[in-house]
């Protein structure tokens, strides 16, 4: 597909990161405080995989990653059969937002490849009950295309099954600049649909994405900058085995002969595994009624009781939370908003979200 280039100094509003800056102390506090609670840790983290990409780590710059540290890759044509690769590798030229070396997916491929993907190997086959939380980090940049190749594809994150199978798929269209998640649910031949988040993001900006996926519950979230744009969506809808194969950067040439020179960049890849029994709830505020309530929405699961606490800082550092409002997240996105009444009597309140029996 053909656009014109992006206008210089008109970035598409993007929706992603962080909190407006007109927020008052309430909600700033409110969102510090959601950030940092709720995360009920069962026993010790297991890294099952994580690099930078650094020099020390045995990666050579100006070289492809296939080939290096145990990284692997596979290209398609338009009929999945195997066709030659495209542009992938290690770079250590200076790029705001990064440091030291990183690695990149795109930017040059063969007239015959429709899509390409990159990933090492992880192997993670649970045997812990309950089952663990699985949480996916990466930093990552779009590199948009220039005059010389106008043409703009995709670019996802997708996570896959020891067995490939493929679960879900975060897409990040160059087109459109919206991003959009594909779940495993194909229909006979019919392939799964692009679902919009809602979301869109800018090329050349830098971003944090964090995919949770609750293998207890087989639902998984995904955070871009600490926000959620997608909440407890089924990992398998078709009851696939819940292991962890790898976790993939992919390149989706829209107009297959006509890719663009649009790459993708990305450092500080990891995948941990973390004995959660529950989806750690998050805080969004939505903001103050003409009432003088404080509206918080919590990102949860479906199904799953919430009850919206406070507290105020004393002058000798204790805290005591204390339950203000109770509800169920609704189906089919887990959300749930809740009201603190009194809140224009403490401007200082802060706030967490804890989950019920």
């Amino acid at each position: 597909m053909i656009r014109s280039a992006h206008p210089s100094g008109s970035p598409r509003p993007s929706g992603l990161p962080g909190a407006p800056s007109h927020l008052g102390t309430v909600l700033v506090l409110a969102l510090a405080v959601a950030s940092v609670c709720d995360l009920p840790v069962r026993g010790q983290t297991r890294i099952l995989y994580e690099t930078g990409f650094e020099a020390f780590e045995g990666f050579k710059a100006d070289q492809d990653l296939i080939g290096q540290g145990g990284w692997v890759g596979f290209a398609g044509d338009l009929a999945g059969k195997v066709t030659d690769p495209g542009g992938n590798g290690v770079l250590a030229q200076p790029l705001p937002g990064f440091s030291g070396q990183y690695a990149y997916i795109g930017y040059t491929a063969p007239d015959t490849t429709a899509d390409f993907s990159l990933w090492k190997p992880v192997q993670f086959k649970p045997s812990s009950t309950p089952l663990p939380l699985v949480r996916f980090q990466v930093a990552f940049q779009i590199e948009d295309s220039t005059e010389a190749a106008p043409f703009f594809d995709s670019f996802r994150w997708s996570v896959y099954s020891l067995t490939e199978h493929r679960f879900l798929s975060l897409d990040f269209d160059n087109e459109t600049l919206s991003v959009n998640y594909i779940l495993d649910d194909a229909k006979g031949s019919t392939p799964p649909p692009i679902v919009a988040t809602g979301f869109s993001f800018e090329a050349g900006q830098a971003y944090d994405l964090e995919i949770d996926l609750n293998l207890q519950r087989n639902q998984w979230t995904a955070r871009i900058n600490g926000q959620a744009i997608v909440t407890a969506l089924p990992i398998t809808s078709i009851g696939e085995a819940l292991t962890v194969g790898d976790i993939d950067p992919a390149w989706v040439i829209l107009t297959p002969g006509k890719p663009g020179d649009n790459f993708m960049v990305f450092d500080d890849y990891r995948v941990s595994a973390i004995p959660l029994t529950d989806l750690p709830p998050r805080l969004e505020p939505v903001g103050l009624l003409h009432t003088g309530a404080f509206v918080l929405r919590i990102h949860g699961e479906p199904g799953v009781t919430y009850a919206l606490e406070a507290a105020r800082f004393q002058g000798s550092g204790a805290v005591t939370w204390e339950p203000i409002a109770v509800g169920v997240a609704q189906s089919p996105n887990g959300t749930l908003d809740l009201q603190d009444s009194a809140a224009a009597q403490f401007p200082d309140r802060v706030y967490r979200a804890v989950s019920r029996p």
